[in-house]
């Protein structure tokens, strides 16, 4: 009786155990499966700044999900951001049909939070920034617009970490303080944007300041946004206010409705047509697309397609004008090519004597009587050159230097050297221009003779006799004011010195009290932005309690 007593309750035990364990089993959650399809889930973990781990409402199993689109590429304020936003929260995430899940354990979800887009919400805060590998998303394109926003407002990751207080914004159920000044503003293209865009579209705009930009452009388009300082009335002040809205090339693939609408005289429905090629196409791949699919019409593509790209562009190289000359040698017809007036060619002209050549535009406006205001020395900047690249010049400025050797040279062009040409020109005739002439880059090094003392001017080679003449010598205007003829081994000589170019050597040359200090200050403002007018240049140096220096040599200073 007992050994039956104990036999059925040792498999009463086992077979309890058994059921508990077939329970225990069926309710037990599951690690890192594979989400099919959209999902109500509870945030677990931040795992960093554009993954995190979930609980699935259903199931109870946890999950792995990479947020499609976003790359937080270890920014510590997105983890911050998303642990104080998503942890314990209740999230959809959601599939896209063009990105590949599962990968691996990770799931590539788009999250959603009370409605919004968790993966736009990280790029559009500054928190991340687009992933190229999810490309093939649907909503790439409009993480890509407001990535542009994030940037323009140099917030979050575009501010490489750095975070200033500003302006408030509540965000769900956090307060989010940072730099917001251009939360509601959008990106202007300075080439092609309309006056009234332009006043519309950046702070502080006047209609003046607006028609002037147009103005100038119509002459000198401008290469890189920094170029807008030389716009008559557009400050530093300004610039400071508005250099995070300006571009000088539209990025098809990234502008959002409001910058392609500042490609001149676009219509709506052109604007249109764009959006939804790029959202069907996932990008556009090459600007005559435009032009190909009708998306522009022909005369707006061929006006604008140079200030147009796939692809973002800090700097282009655009001039309007194909008359190109050096400002040292080219002939009074080629000068009123260029756009300089009949009279005022005759006294640049005149003026280039005593084997002088001009070092910058600048020094064209201090010629005695010549009728150049800063305004048109800034338009004629893509114009006018004073030294030419032999291998990269127009065919037009070939021909402003070497006359009528240009096609031999032309024809030959692939230098190593400036000397190269002399196969193709006459000896007396190098030797006249061969100090405007340069390969690959023009790195000059100047002294600028109003100021540098006679041991300076001997250490950078001039003859113990022209050395003295010249520091005898005072308030040097033109060429016409120098005191002697300068040789080949002169050709450093400069009346004038362009702060915003001038090297470490030539700027010790302007030696009125100059130090170091002031000199590594120089080149760093100027790194950040150029000097825009005298004026600002002026402010430097009062702010700097520099102003005696600047008062002594301010004569023989340009930004040009």
């Amino acid at each position: 009786m007992k050994k039956c007593f104990f036999k059925m309750f040792f498999s009463a035990v086992l077979m309890f155990s058994l059921v508990f364990s077939s329970i225990f089993s069926v309710g037990a959650a599951n690690k890192n499966v594979i989400i099919n399809g959209s999902a109500s889930a509870v945030v677990t973990k931040i795992i960093d700044g554009d993954s995190i781990e979930v609980k699935l409402a259903v199931s109870g199993d946890t999950a792995m999900v990479k947020l499609i689109g976003v790359d937080a590429q270890g920014f510590d304020d997105a983890v911050k951001f998303l642990t104080e936003y998503l942890l314990g929260q209740t999230v959809v995430v959601s599939p896209d049909n063009g990105i590949i899940t599962p990968v691996g354990i990770w799931n590539n979800m788009y999250v959603t939070l009370n409605g919004e887009n968790v993966n736009k919400v990280l790029i559009e805060k500054g928190y991340g920034i687009t992933n190229p590998s999810y490309m093939p998303a649907s909503q790439y394109n409009e993480y890509l617009t407001v990535q542009r926003t994030a940037k323009a407002g140099n917030i979050g990751i575009w501010e490489n970490g750095v975070r200033e207080n500003g302006t408030t914004t509540n965000f769900g159920n956090i307060t989010y303080t940072g730099k917001l000044a251009y939360k509601n503003k959008h990106v202007v293209n300075i080439n092609t944007a309309s006056a009234e865009t332009l006043r519309e579209g950046l702070n502080n705009m006047t209609s003046g300041v607006a028609n002037a930009i147009v103005s100038y452009r119509e002459k000198n388009p401008f290469n890189t946004i920094d170029e807008i300082k030389f716009v008559q009335g557009f400050s530093k002040e300004l610039y400071d206010s508005n250099k995070q809205l300006l571009t000088v090339c539209t990025n098809l693939n990234y502008a959002d409705r409001e910058e392609l609408f500042s490609i001149g005289n676009i219509t709506e429905d052109e604007v249109e047509d764009i959006l939804s090629y790029r959202k069907n196409h996932s990008k556009i791949p090459s600007i005559s697309v435009l032009k190909d699919e009708k998306l522009l019409s022909s005369s707006r593509y061929s006006k604008y397609k140079d200030f147009l790209s796939t692809y973002d562009k800090q700097k282009i190289d655009v001039t309007e004008n194909e008359n190109v000359v050096n400002v040292n040698t080219a002939t009074h017809s080629q000068l009123v090519a260029a756009g300089v007036s009949s009279s005022d060619a005759t006294k640049i002209i005149d003026h280039r004597k005593n084997g002088y050549t001009y070092k910058t535009l600048g020094e064209l406006a201090k010629i005695p009587g010549i009728g150049f205001s800063t305004q048109q020395i800034n338009e004629f900047e893509d114009n006018l050159n004073v030294c030419t690249d032999i291998n990269e010049a127009t065919d037009y400025e070939m021909k402003s230097v070497f006359g009528n050797d240009a096609t031999k040279v032309i024809y030959k062009r692939n230098y190593t050297s400036v000397s190269d040409v002399l196969e193709y020109t006459t000896q007396e005739k190098y030797s006249r221009i061969k100090n405007v002439l340069y390969v690959g880059s023009d790195d000059n090094e100047y002294i600028n003779v109003n100021t540098a003392t006679n041991s300076q001017l001997i250490d950078y080679g001039f003859s113990a006799s022209v050395a003295s003449k010249l520091a005898a010598a005072s308030n040097m205007k033109s060429p016409s004011d120098l005191p002697c003829e300068l040789t080949e081994n002169d050709k450093n000589a400069s009346l004038y010195t362009n702060i915003n170019k001038a090297t470490v050597k030539e700027l010790k040359s302007l030696n009125h009290g100059v130090t170091d200090g002031i000199i590594n200050e120089i080149i760093s403002y100027r790194e950040e932005q150029p000097f825009g007018t005298m004026e600002e240049v002026q402010k430097f140096f009062t702010d700097r309690n520099f102003f005696g220096f600047y008062n002594s040599v301010k004569e023989y200073i340009v930004v040009r």
